[in-house]
């Protein structure tokens, strides 16, 4: 599957134009609950596309010092900010750290129970368990995806002759706003695309991924991005224009993978079978979400054609 990065690296989805205070929206949210309802998807990148024309208005409301214009502006932005669980994220993390460092510890808290409520809502965390994607000729691949902190990891639960199981396949930074070195614009979709997909923007985050001769030989990590696209997501090995698309497997289709690299490793089965026992453990949860009635590759076929983020 190809892939072709689009331009346009961005600090911020709500950059402020120079010049512009922010101090009394801060204050505002680092004084409110969050209880706005979230949106996502195309709505999301709709919002934040409205917060910018706002603070384009804001800027210039200060410049001819309209006192009430600016008032109204700034509550605005407050509110549509509050429906953006990544900025609520961001600004609740920063508010904790901040009332720890004075010693607030039960502001600290409040804060942090705002950040996690906001993080739990995000799709870029609700990623855990087990994917499975075509890796060009090696065929399917499974990949239990974890989290520390921020970065995501996806680890091989079945391998190849390039990178084999138990490695690292892929991590992403899903730091969020303002708190990552580098964020990215999401995927633009042509409107053929977009129909297909069920969205006209992707959201995509930097990442790292491994690539190695035979033999997990001079392997070396390059610069890779995650794509979400609903149900499904992708990685992409950008230098090299690789992607594999992920989707979740049926239980079935677990087992059988899981089958097959306890078949193909003999010479490590007791290490192969405790590591796939704790794989299990994570598959049973996908024997009650089995939405792929005729298996994961009818899927694959559909969606993973090349160009199709294109």
């Amino acid at each position: 599957m190809s892939y072709s990065p689009s331009n346009g690296d961005l600090n911020s989805p709500y950059d402020t134009p120079e010049g512009t205070d922010d101090d009394n929206t801060k204050k505002s949210l680092e004084s409110v609950e969050f209880k706005a309802e979230y949106v996502f998807g195309d709505q999301l990148q709709h919002l934040r596309q409205q917060v910018r024309k706002l603070r384009e208005e804001l800027l210039e409301a200060k410049t001819i010092e309209d006192a009430i214009k600016v008032l109204e502006l700034e509550r605005e932005i407050f509110n549509a900010q509050q429906r953006d669980a990544e900025f609520v994220y961001s600004v609740s993390m920063e508010s904790m750290e901040n009332a720890e460092t004075i010693g607030k510890f039960s502001d600290a808290n409040k804060y942090l129970k705002e950040a996690i409520n906001a993080r739990n809502s995000l799709p870029q965390f609700n990623l855990h368990g087990l994917w499975v994607g075509k890796y060009g000729d090696h065929g399917y691949e499974m990949v239990n995806v974890t989290y520390v902190g921020d970065t995501l990891f996806a680890h091989k639960v079945t391998g190849d002759r390039n990178v084999p199981k138990g490695e690292l396949s892929f991590t992403a930074d899903l730091s969020p706003l303002g708190r990552s070195k580098e964020l990215l614009e999401p995927i633009e979709l042509a409107d053929s695309a977009a129909k297909q997909w069920g969205s006209k923007y992707l959201p995509r985050f930097i990442g790292q991924g491994p690539v190695a001769a035979e033999g997990f030989e001079n392997d070396q990590s390059i610069e890779g991005q995650l794509i979400l696209a609903n149900e499904f997501f992708s990685f992409a090995w950008v230098p090299i224009g690789y992607q594999v698309l992920f989707g979740r497997p049926t239980a079935e289709l677990t087992l059988q993978l899981l089958r097959d690299a306890e078949k193909s490793d003999d010479h490590s089965i007791e290490k192969a079978r405790d590591y796939i026992r704790r794989c299990m453990e994570e598959s049973r949860v996908l024997e009650e979400e089995s939405y792929y009635e005729n298996g994961l590759s009818n899927e694959m076929d559909n969606y993973g054609a090349p160009g199709a983020f294109e």
